[in-house]
């Protein structure tokens, strides 16, 4: 019995490492959609989303879900592939762009910095010399509330999902399809991936047409963005995870440095900011003629660098 066992199992997991291992990408998006949205099943059939279950999630309980969700979706889906594909050298070396931090102090500007000046900015066009005079009388909101804020809350979300997006899947399309059009894949996937959450109120919802045709165009320019600035930090997932996080921080500040008037200046004032993302984009693709920073001598592709690590340990 214990021979049928041992030669049975191998035939059994040997089919469904090959599919994996010779489809990295496909494995990557099936396990982590399937992940996060069977996670977030519960809170998209109760009484926030479908209706189809008799209780309602308070806030607490939709974003200890959300947050789950994103470990089990695109943080498991990375580590499930990259140990197939790669084994334990590859996993060695994923972890260790975590805690890839020597990228130049200029990058560590960019990532807190960028968000809030491009939307205090942007914000002038409709309110004048109002934003630039909020910044400069709320100054300390900055260490009070903005960093914090990245450190904390929203780093929960950014340390599940990065790992997956940009640490696994983004090298793979690069190398694939360029970094450019690797990027307008990424944020596609990456927008339907949020799709369930637009049908739950308290999450992302109420879906509508309009609002997400907006968020799918500003994830894409958010994309080329983010790709840029990882082509240019090495590849590190750190870098990758405090830039979403300090993405998401960013409206909490502008909301507390700016209290909205009206609905009218505050649709305005998103579709600015918006735009303005667009713009960042578009000025990146047209600096870089289309590369992003793209080197791939320079980002060493997942499936060699574990080769090279292994192949340096067994020295």
């Amino acid at each position: 019995m214990s021979t049928v066992t041992a030669t049975s199992q191998p035939a059994i997991a040997s089919p469904l490492r090959r599919l994996i291992t010779g489809h990295p990408l496909v494995a990557y998006f099936v396990i982590a959609f399937a992940g996060t949205w069977l996670t977030s099943l519960p809170v998209i059939l109760a009484r926030n989303g479908f209706g189809l279950l008799p209780f309602t999630f308070p806030f607490i309980g939709i974003f200890g879900i959300n947050m789950l969700a994103t470990f089990t979706g695109p943080t498991l889906a990375a580590f499930i592939v990259t140990a197939t594909t790669s084994g334990k050298a590859g996993v060695r070396q994923f972890l260790r762009r975590y805690v890839q931090w020597r990228v130049g102090a200029h990058w560590y500007l960019i990532v807190f910095l960028g968000y809030p000046i491009v939307s205090l900015l942007a914000l002038s066009i409709l309110l004048g010399a109002t934003p630039l005079t909020a910044i400069i009388q709320k100054w300390s909101l900055l260490f009070t509330l903005y960093l914090p804020l990245i450190l904390t809350y929203n780093l929960i979300d950014a340390v599940g999902e990065e790992p997956g997006w940009r640490g696994f899947a983004l090298p793979r399309l690069q190398q694939q399809y360029g970094a450019l059009r690797g990027s307008l894949v990424l944020g596609v996937f990456h927008s339907l991936w949020h799709l369930p959450g637009f049908f739950v109120i308290g999450w992302l919802g109420p879906f509508t047409l309009s609002d997400y045709g907006v968020f799918v165009l500003t994830a894409m320019a958010g994309t080329i963005f983010w790709t840029w600035i990882f082509n240019n930090t090495k590849g590190s997932i750190l870098i990758a995870i405090l830039l979403h996080s300090a993405s998401n921080a960013n409206n909490t500040l502008i909301g507390k440095l700016l209290p909205v008037p009206s609905p009218v200046v505050f649709q305005e004032g998103t579709l600015l900011i918006y735009g303005a993302y667009v713009l960042c984009a578009l000025l990146v693709i047209a600096f870089t003629k289309g590369r992003l920073s793209y080197k791939p001598e320079r980002l060493a592709q997942p499936a060699a660098a574990a080769l090279m690590v292994e192949s340096t340990e067994r020295l």
